[in-house]
């Protein structure tokens, strides 16, 4: 009987690490199905003791206890609302499907790859026929010259592009790593699409990823980086050249005229603000949780008069969107306090300290650890200018990925393993 509660548990796991592979690109609300699922196998397996094949628990509990700790002392009934959730379920089911069934990663990874196409041709789609792709009008069906701002099958473009961004890496790390040409192809319409989401903290992230890729890899990959440098420069040439994406490009740095970049620092000075001078001893240590855009709110019409120059507008709420950070440092700062940003950052140095150990000890890995890495360092670039981490569609791929990272780095085993 056991044994056969054990089985159910299992192939649940599997379903619900395949259906993450369809659903990460395409669907936020298979998205929650594919955890429901996962979560049910993990219980049914965890209730029958059966405590193999699951990942490492330290680094999610670096990320966790802060967020638990100030949930449980500032605002228990929200525990939900951190990072303890659903979301966590691709890092445990993906693990362990992997763990069961090593062969099962190059189907998984091929599953994964057809959804990713579909969503780099939605994105593509709707930004030269500047149609929704989920209400398309055959009717008024026209091709444009000049690409609109997409998001494709998910909700913005912001979302889009983080997600496009972690399969862009690990596409490409695959790629190199097993030199299929095919991921490559994907690796491509997933560059073209990210561009097309127009999301500059993403552009940015790419770059600081190159820069870094190109260290770790130089050694032994020279002649791949000067194709891809080429490549790179040659395809940002040609379509930067389309005048809003051109001039996009240019607003990075634009912190007078811009009003996303205006905002951005309107709202990351409201909040350091209000850390400093209005958070108890207690909320500083702890966070601040919900209240946190109360208190960046009453600091935020001075925060506008420094920024802008001239006295609060009428409008400003406008301005405030809602008080989000658009920073995830700080959003962990304010919400979870100092406790919580540090086991934010202890998250990633975890990670990068065993993928770090991995490219020393196991110079076969080097291309999909140096790209995996190169990914993660570009993620919290971005992270600077946006709440990344905990948009949901960017948590569960977060959370896919590290399922394959981590079964890779305990396991020492090349992706054409069997």
């Amino acid at each position: 009987m056991k044994d056969k509660i054990l089985t159910i548990g299992n192939k649940l796991i599997i379903l619900s690490t395949f259906l993450f592979a369809i659903s990460i690109p395409t669907s936020i609300a298979l998205d929650g199905v594919s955890a429901g699922i996962g979560l049910l196998g993990l219980m049914i397996v965890l209730l029958v003791k059966d405590f193999k094949n699951l990942p490492s628990m330290k680094p999610i509990i670096l990320l966790l206890i802060p967020e638990i700790l100030s949930s449980l002392v500032s605002f228990p009934k929200e525990i939900l609302k951190t990072d303890f959730n659903h979301k966590l379920t691709p890092y445990f089911v993906v693990y362990k499907t992997l763990k069961q069934d090593r062969s099962s990663l190059e189907k998984l990874i091929f599953v994964l790859s057809i959804s990713s196409f579909i969503l780099s041709l939605s994105v593509i789609f709707q930004a030269f026929t500047w149609q929704d792709v989920k209400h398309i009008d055959i009717h008024s069906l026209s091709f444009h010259l000049t690409p609109m701002r997409a998001n494709g099958l998910l909700d913005n473009p912001l979302t889009t592009a983080g997600v496009i961004f972690l399969l862009f890496f690990l596409f490409l790390g695959y790629f190199l790593q097993n030199k299929n040409y095919y991921y490559l192809f994907i690796s491509c319409s997933l560059i073209v699409a990210l561009i097309l989401t127009e999301s500059r903290s993403y552009w940015l992230g790419s770059f600081f990823s190159f820069l870094l890729l190109s260290i770790l890899l130089f050694k032994r990959y020279w002649k791949f980086l000067i194709t891809f440098w080429g490549i790179v420069v040659i395809s940002a040439t040609v379509l930067f050249q389309i005048p809003n994406l051109k001039d996009r490009l240019y607003s990075i740095t634009n912190t007078r005229t811009n009003w996303s970049n205006v905002d951005r620092l309107m709202l990351w000075k409201s909040h350091i603000k209000a850390f400093i001078y209005d958070y108890s001893p207690l909320e500083k240590l702890i966070g601040a949780g919900y209240k946190a855009s109360d208190y960046a709110w009453k600091r935020f019409p001075e925060s506008y008069k420094e920024v802008v120059k001239t006295e609060s507008s009428k409008n400003l709420k406008i301005h405030f969107h809602g008080g989000l950070t658009h920073n995830i440092y700080l959003k962990f700062l304010t919400k979870y306090g100092i406790l919580g940003l540090i086991g934010y950052l202890s998250f990633w140095l975890l990670i990068f300290k065993e993928n770090l150990r991995i490219l020393r000890t196991n110079p076969q890995l080097l291309p999909i650890i140096s790209f995996l890495i190169s990914c993660y360092f570009g993620f919290l670039v971005a992270g600077f200018f946006e709440n990344n981490f905990t948009d949901s569609e960017i948590k569960y791929t977060v959370m896919f990925i590290l399922g394959l990272n981590f079964f890779i780095v305990n396991h020492k085993v090349s992706l054409l393993d069997k």
